[in-house]
């Protein structure tokens, strides 16, 4: 009797989802009490109709309400993957909100259709703020990525890789941009990306040099390897975090006691980023230190941390055949050698 009125009970307190479409968007356009993230999910995967609905609407709603649906959807969307955004997030990268622009282009971030190639070079391009043009730049690398993979047509790759290339050799970029761009080109392989990272890498801006060192890790070039795991001593945390993601990127085995080093650093970004890495590096030691990180009391420790085992079962095994091709680890560094590469 007890559970039949408790479970009634929950019920009643339980946010009923709309109906439909239609009684949602009637509701944000009266701004009553905002929906939860239960009730928006009718949003999810919309029909052409139900699109056309949202669009006609979409104006006629309040900016705090629009960015709570989209922030709400965003975030539960991570958690749940039968969440689809994908055409109402398309509309809301045209949003007169920033913050909404944004949350839509990295809501976006699992989309690799080609449909949104064009969009996102266009608030590249042209959007007024810096904030909405990085999140564009960074956006941008899953599609360089999805060339070399030969995932994307090698027409739209090229542009791609064309307007990022064009945001990092213009003069007055914001540095912001600039360094998101920088991230997403390394995915790239085409010649003279390594060179552009490793001037980033000796610039006097912080923020660069960071970009640079995410951009080693993601290159895919193991000549970066004994670099980034020199700066796995940075002063700077947040270099030290890049170094140590990129160790693993990179599968840089020398570099398995530093990073076991850093699971005791002061910094949780390190920490967490050398979990990541010893996932990637996997062998007997690299499993013991992440099956201790796994009785943490830092619940995103203990998330990393399985994470991470799971990540072993397929990287860095001892019996697992490399990723990348170790024979290029010892080429000579300079431009000569590099062009004739």
């Amino acid at each position: 009797m007890t559970d039949t009125v408790t479970a009634n009970s929950d019920a009643q307190t339980q946010p009923r989802p709309a109906q439909s479409v239609q009684a949602l968007l009637a509701q944000l356009r009266d701004d009553e009490a905002l929906p939860s993230a239960q009730e928006l999910v009718v949003l999810s995967d919309l029909s052409l109709a139900d699109m056309r609905r949202v669009q006609k609407a979409w104006g006629t709603i309040s900016g705090p309400s629009r960015l709570h649906v989209i922030q709400s959807l965003v975030d539960e969307s991570t958690a749940n993957l039968q969440v689809q955004l994908g055409r109402l997030l398309r509309l809301a990268l045209k949003d007169d909100l920033p913050d909404v622009r944004i949350l839509a282009v990295r809501g976006l971030w699992e989309d690799r259709e080609a449909d949104l190639v064009g969009p996102l070079i266009h608030i590249l391009n042209n959007d007024p703020y810096d904030t909405v043009r990085a999140a564009a730049a960074e956006a941008l690398g899953a599609f360089v990525l999805a060339g070399e993979l030969d995932e994307l047509s090698p027409a739209l790759a090229i542009r791609a890789e064309d307007a990022l290339l064009a945001v990092l050799h213009a003069e007055l970029e914001p540095l912001e941009v600039q360094a998101r761009a920088l991230e997403s080109i390394a995915f790239s392989g085409e010649t003279g990306i390594r060179e552009l990272i490793e001037d980033c890498y000796y610039s006097h801006d912080e923020e660069m040099r960071l970009a640079a060192l995410r951009a080693m890790g993601r290159s895919a070039d193991v000549r970066w390897r004994s670099t980034v795991q020199a700066e796995l001593g940075s002063p700077e945390d947040e270099l030290r975090a890049a170094a140590a993601r990129a160790c693993g990127e990179l599968e840089a085995r020398d570099a398995l006691e530093d990073l076991v080093e850093l699971l005791s650093d002061e910094s949780n970004a390190v920490r967490l980023a050398a979990i990541f890495s010893l996932g990637r590096l996997g062998g007997r030691r690299a499993k013991e230190m992440l099956n201790a990180m796994s009785a943490s009391e830092d619940p995103d420790e203990v998330k990393a941390a399985e994470d991470a085992l799971e990540e072993t079962l397929f990287y860095g095994d001892a019996q697992t055949v490399s990723l990348f091709d170790e024979s290029s680890e010892d080429w000579d560094d300079d431009a000569d050698d590099w062009e004739a590469w």
